[in-house]
């Protein structure tokens, strides 16, 4: 969640409001038509290995909107000359809005059976596309969305960890308030359930909640919605250093907001969920400011979720802690050897593209008991109708 909210804060510098592109119609769309919305805030150093990824699916019924949103760089200039190359590329221009607004407005003008959000520095596999378009197809219409899982990738695309893997379908809106547990470029989402419920909050900015966009997007979904999963490592989700320290203080205001939110919306949900989300947030943050010897911000950040939900933060706490002290002994080229020998096959510093995406880098840690598991999956939600198209605007 951290890097998440890091990297939205680079795409763009202000938010301009705009009038609904949703409000009062239904598009008509072309089917098995996958339409890549891929804001673009000076993402030249990035943008055209992104569009690259998405020219070589094997599902190559696809459509790559490029939002410039008010870039001052070559982006325009990059995406203009690839799109010169493939008519499949289509570039929007606007004045600078924001993630949100550049989202909405890529929505508006696509023409997509499937939308399927991506950053303009993020890779996908060549086979993302086409796994997923064949579960929405077997699993039929209740599905709403079909997720894959994701490895973190440096600036050079190399392959630095995989991105807690989570296998979750169906009802998953209680456990999405605890965790976001997928990244922004992994969903497929059919339109007209992204038109159901009127594209990205764009009230978020005025609520001071504009680091969980995704969030909101995806509690709007599973509101309404099951989700099912691919379960292979299909994104390249690019991470940055040095930025959690600053932005921390808003990506908690802004879960507050929309956790609140939904609690409103949903008062049948025990008030013990809205702790124990509030405690993943703190314990997250705090385990990262440790990792990152900023300890006296992390402590006071688990001692927080040590209030919040002291069993899952001295489960989870302790195993990282351990990890970090395991990494740092003399036994540590040892261990790694022995992690990276087995299934994931050395993928750590790997090209992303050049990794088998079945295998892991290593054994993945559940973020939840089986016990807690189950629980919040058998948690009641009720199914809310659609709301009005004009709640949201680009």
């Amino acid at each position: 969640m951290q890097e998440a909210g890091s990297k939205r804060r680079h795409l763009s510098k202000r938010h301009t409001p705009a009038a609904s592109a949703f409000a009062g119609r239904r598009s008509s769309s072309r089917t098995g038509l996958v339409s890549v919305i891929i804001p673009a805030y000076n993402a030249a150093a990035t943008v055209e290995r992104t569009i690259s990824s998405v020219l070589n699916q094997t599902h190559s019924n696809v459509e790559i909107l490029v939002i410039d949103d008010g870039s001052s760089d070559e982006t325009a200039l990059l995406v203009q000359r690839m799109a010169v190359m493939d008519h499949r590329i289509r570039l929007l221009q606007k004045a600078n809005g924001g993630l949100v607004s550049a989202r909405n407005y890529g929505i508006a003008h696509a023409g997509g059976e499937f939308i399927a959000p991506l950053d303009a520095d993020d890779l996908w596999h060549p086979e993302k596309t086409k796994r997923q378009v064949a579960v929405m197809r077997d699993r039929g219409d209740q599905v709403g969305l079909v997720y894959c899982w994701s490895r973190a990738i440096d600036e050079q695309d190399r392959v630095v960890r995989d991105v807690s893997p989570c296998s979750l379908r169906g009802n998953v809106y209680a456990v999405l308030i605890i965790k976001n547990f997928l990244s922004s470029g992994a969903p497929l989402v059919r339109r007209c359930c992204v038109e159901e419920v009127g594209g990205y909050d764009a009230t978020l900015l005025s609520r001071g909640a504009n680091c969980c966009e995704d969030l909101k997007f995806n509690l709007d979904i599973a509101e309404r919605y099951d989700f099912d999963f691919v379960p292979e490592f299909l994104l390249g989700y690019r991470i940055r250093a040095g930025s959690m320290s600053t932005n921390f203080h808003d990506m908690l205001r802004s879960h507050k907001v929309v956790t609140e939110e939904a609690r409103a919306r949903h008062p049948e949900l025990p008030d013990q969920l809205f702790r124990w989300a509030s405690g993943h947030q703190h314990r997250e943050f705090g385990l990262g400011h440790l990792s990152d010897r900023h300890f006296l911000t992390g402590a006071r950040l688990l001692l927080t979720a040590l209030g919040e939900d002291p069993l899952a933060t001295l489960r989870v706490g302790t195993g990282r802690l351990f990890a970090r002290l395991r990494s740092s002994s003399g036994f540590s080229e040892f261990l790694r050897a022995k992690l990276h020998s087995g299934d994931g096959g050395g993928i750590v510093k790997r090209k992303f593209l050049d990794v088998d995406p079945t295998a892991f880098c290593r054994r993945p840690i559940a973020p939840w008991t089986p016990k807690r598991l189950a629980y919040l999956t058998e948690l009641p939600v009720e199914r809310h109708a659609a709301v009005p198209f004009a709640t949201y605007s680009t």
